[in-house]
Formats: structure tokens, C-alpha cells, sequence
């Protein structure tokens, strides 16, 4: 593979990636539940915004792996 089809490779597979990866989320929750305990409120946010974008997260390991599996039919 050479240096210019190389670099297009890569830069179609970062396009499809940065597609995927838009994500809008909204915390939830008030100060009061926040300052009572930061950490448990916080773990749980983020257990939401994984939860809620599980399909986005497969759709992005399954993207790694064909780009993957395309270097090596490659070399």
C-alpha cells in the first residue's frame, strides 16, 4: 500500500468514526443530589450515556475491526 492510498484508508475510516461518535447527552439530576454524593451521582451518569449509546459503541468496535482486518489484507 502506498503512502497517498494509506492516508486515504485512514481518513475514510476516521469520517465513518467521527459519524458515529456525535453523541448528545443531557446530565441529570439537581445540585442537592450532586453535592450529597459527586461520585455515586457521576457513575451513574456515565452508566446512562454508556446504556444509552451501547449501539453506537458496537457500531465503533465493529468499524475498528474491518479497518483493521483491511491493514492486514493489505500487507
Amino acid at each position: 500500500m502506498n503512502k497517498k492510498t494509506a492516508n486515504q484508508y485512514l481518513l475514510n475510516y476516521v469520517n465513518k468514526l467521527d459519524k458515529i461518535n456525535d453523541i448528545e447527552f443531557e446530565f441529570e439530576g439537581n445540585i442537592k443530589e450532586i453535592i450529597k454524593d459527586p461520585i455515586k451521582w457521576a457513575e451513574s451518569q456515565a452508566n446512562r450515556i454508556v446504556k444509552d449509546n451501547i449501539d453506537k459503541y458496537l457500531e465503533s468496535k465493529a468499524l475498528g475491526k474491518e479497518f483493521w482486518d483491511g491493514i492486514e489484507d493489505r500487507n
